[in-house]
């Protein structure tokens, strides 16, 4: 299948591995012309070297400097020749911890993070995107935004925050042929998903391997899902034929939310 993408020209936050590598690989891979970004140079031209299709380039994306995605626009630009076409928002997982633990000082920086850079990249964004009737924007969710996940207050409140301003978002450029969506990983496997079983072992009293295998055993898939399975979904959503496709979380979960929406 033909997804009609390639030529179009895409920023990728958060890509120098993960599902970020995975999203900005797939891209890629139909043709999209791609700056991946990361939180160095060093991260981000190693991760770019691994792809072999297409134009890929790598620049810093500093999440936790929201000024900084003023220069990764104008930069993309540049690199890129032109307006940007899709924009896939990413960023590191806040640390675990429980409500009555947070910590204010932590919660704003993790804002900076999470929502203001976030918000900021896509308002530069979406007006070229408006002017030319066609663009297409993601941003990386959580099963938390649905029901919130014990000791990940951080993570459960901030999602939310960016998760509802990109519904708001959706429902106003809809009509410009500009696509907002969510894309959410729960049990996808991931240095993340590692990290945090890691901290849920030691505090079980085993290892990481033994929590990681219990873990998946009672997964309904009963396995983790692999990266390219949610690149490829971003894939779609960023095709030709995701054009009525807006608004909405799409979960690559294995089933594991209960809820249907």
């Amino acid at each position: 299948m033909d997804l009609g993408i390639k030529g179009k020209r895409a920023i990728i936050l958060g890509a120098s591995k993960g599902i970020g590598f995975a999203s900005a690989s797939a891209l890629a891979a139909e043709g999209v012309d791609v700056v991946l970004s990361g939180s160095s140079m060093e991260r981000a031209e190693a991760a770019a070297a691994k792809i072999t299709d297409g134009k890929v380039v790598p620049m810093v994306g500093d999440v936790s400097n929201p000024d900084n995605m003023n220069t990764l626009y104008e930069d993309a630009k540049k690199a890129l020749g032109g307006p940007i076409d899709i924009l896939f928002n990413n960023h590191g997982g806040p640390a675990v911890g429980a409500a009555l633990d947070l910590d204010e000082a932590e919660l704003i920086s993790e804002f900076n993070k999470m929502v203001v850079s976030i918000i900021r990249l896509t308002g530069l964004c979406v007006p070229d995107m408006i002017a030319q009737k066609w663009g297409r924007i993601i941003a990386v969710g959580s099963s938390g935004v649905v029901q919130p996940i014990p000791n990940m207050v951080l993570s459960n409140t901030l999602r939310a925050s960016t998760v509802y301003y990109m519904k708001t978002l959706a429902n106003e450029v809809i009509k410009d042929g500009v696509t907002v969506n969510i894309v959410s990983p729960t049990q996808v496997l991931t240095d993340r998903t590692r990290s945090s079983a890691a901290i849920k072992a030691e505090k079980a009293g085993i290892s990481a391997e033994e929590f990681l295998a219990n873990q998946e055993k009672g997964l309904p898939a009963k396995r983790f899902g692999d990266t390219k399975e949610f690149g490829g979904l971003v894939a779609f959503l960023c095709s030709q034929y995701g054009g009525y496709c807006s608004g909405s979380n799409w979960r690559v979960d294995g089933g594991m939310v209960k809820s249907i929406v």
